[in-house]
């Protein structure tokens, strides 16, 4: 009898862990869906914004201007046409704000430095994994202006490896999580020649 009463408890507690995962598996893939949703949309609001934005920045006071959708600031959007990426990207980074689309983590298009911050979301990020070295990357600031870089490395950094992630005087970075978040998917490039 009492082996019976723990072979329902092991089966009980198995089938607990199975609904677990099971629902943590669909929570996650309806976040990733709406952080898809969420990246269109405010890409296509935008973009028709940055119809209307002057293409000289001699006719700003800005040099690095940034597109209000919503309320919110972007500084441009990032174009990877080789893994189907092309995303808004947000002029601060912040934890909510990366639910919905990329984030400038630091540094600008201006000094060449810029680091975009992405989640590992099929709709975001997630492709970076296949993006190799000669691959084109694009950045197309609010002004209209595309900036071509190409990739000349990827690298797996560790989650805490910050100051690595600003190592190495790369004019552009693109990185994510892998799928346990312990480290990071990062992708550099330098300015293409013109």
């Amino acid at each position: 009898m009492a082996k019976r009463s723990k072979g329902v408890v092991f089966l009980s507690i198995g089938f607990l862990l199975l609904l677990i995962a099971g629902g943590w598996y669909i929570f996650n893939t309806v976040e990733d869906e709406n952080a898809g949703k969420q990246a269109a949309e405010i890409l296509s609001k935008f973009e028709t914004v940055q119809s209307i934005v002057p293409t000289d920045p001699d006719e700003t006071e800005n040099t690095e201007p940034v597109i209000k959708v919503d309320g919110d600031a972007f500084c441009g959007k990032v174009v990877i046409e080789k893994v189907d990426i092309g995303l808004p990207i947000y002029d601060e980074w912040n934890y909510d704000r990366l639910k919905s689309a990329p984030c400038r983590y630091t540094g600008h298009i201006a000094t060449n430095d810029m680091i975009i911050a992405g989640h590992n979301y099929r709709s975001h990020f997630r492709n970076l994994k296949y993006v190799k070295v000669g691959d084109k990357v694009t950045f197309i600031d609010a002004y209209g202006i595309a900036h071509d870089y190409v990739v000349c490395e990827t690298v797996i950094l560790d989650g805490t490896a910050v100051s690595d992630m600003h190592a190495g005087g790369w004019d552009f970075t693109l990185f994510t999580c892998t799928k346990g978040g312990e480290q990071r998917v990062t992708v550099r490039c330098k300015r293409k020649a013109e």
